[in-house]
């Protein structure tokens, strides 16, 4: 993959406005490979170009800068929610970030920033499920089916890292992440071999009127 920089790095220099960002962040998952961290500081100086530029959200521009290890500790004092949020992910080991992340987990993101950065930053960083239970349950009851790996799929799997069973009965936190999937109509496709892995993963039936019954 490391071959392919030179040409997406290319191809964001002289990209439309409207693509700029889609192919900003395909460069910066190339750029973070150990073998590549010579080249990081250009590719941030462009970042930063096409940032000044407005061609997109501030917000997704800000992520890529942060997923290179530009330094955005500056940015989380900043009054615009959809700047200081990009930082926290950034920092996650500064407790003004990790207040950001986990207040940010119960809202959809800003546009340019992706739900399951948030998603993943809120499990690393919140010392059990309980912590972000609240939250939880609004993400599985927005998420679409897709969510099944690093949405709603992502907080099941943490919500329940050992299967439901007999002896192992739901406490109330989970229960109510499980009231929320019952709630969400994308996720209960019986042919939806994703989804149902999930709910099997976590000892969960993948029936809708069984898990409502269990989250009574």
């Amino acid at each position: 993959m490391a071959q392919a920089y030179p040409v997406v790095l290319s191809l964001l220099a002289a990209s439309p406005p409207d693509r700029a960002l889609f192919r900003a962040e395909n460069l910066v998952a190339i750029a973070r490979m150990p073998s590549l961290a010579g080249r990081r500081e250009e590719l941030a100086a462009l970042l930063l170009e096409w940032s000044d530029r407005g061609a997109g959200p501030q917000t997704g521009w800000l992520y890529c800068l942060g997923q290179l290890g530009f330094d955005l500790r500056d940015r989380l004092i900043d009054p615009d929610p959809a700047v200081r949020l990009p930082a926290a992910l950034a920092h996650e080991d500064d407790p003004r970030a990790r207040e950001l992340i986990l207040t940010a987990l119960a809202e959809p993101p800003p546009s340019g920033l992706h739900q399951f950065a948030l998603v993943a930053a809120a499990i690393r960083i919140a010392t059990d499920f309980g912590e972000i239970a609240t939250a939880a349950c609004r993400v599985a009851g927005r998420d679409s089916w897709t969510g099944f790996d690093d949405g709603w799929g992502a907080l099941v799997r943490f919500a329940l890292p050992k299967p439901h069973g007999t002896h192992r009965p739901l406490t109330e936190p989970q229960r109510a992440l499980v009231r929320a999937l019952v709630n969400n109509d994308e996720l209960w496709d019986p042919t939806n071999g994703s989804c149902g892995l999930v709910f099997t993963q976590a000892g969960l039936p993948h029936n809708r009127s069984a898990c409502r019954r269990l989250a009574r």
